[in-house]
């Protein structure tokens, strides 16, 4: 059986912004987030504490930059 994926939400705001990353820091977010639709957990993946259960954050070093996915 396929494993469904959960369709990620954006908040306008933060979509535009994840727009202006670079565009291999956007692939590797990408990545993680279809993983974590997928009720998957990606090796760049963190939870972040007092914002609940199950909230991961990606902390992305990149080219000298860092780029931040919650």
């Amino acid at each position: 059986m396929a494993q469904k994926t959960r369709p990620v939400s954006w908040i306008k705001a933060a979509l535009k912004e994840f727009e202006t990353f670079p565009e291999g820091a956007r692939s590797i977010c990408l990545a993680a987030l279809t993983i974590a639709a997928e009720t998957g957990k990606a090796d760049v993946a963190k939870p972040i504490r007092g914002l609940g259960s199950g909230v991961f954050e990606i902390a992305l070093p990149f080219k000298g930059d860092a780029f931040r996915v919650v």
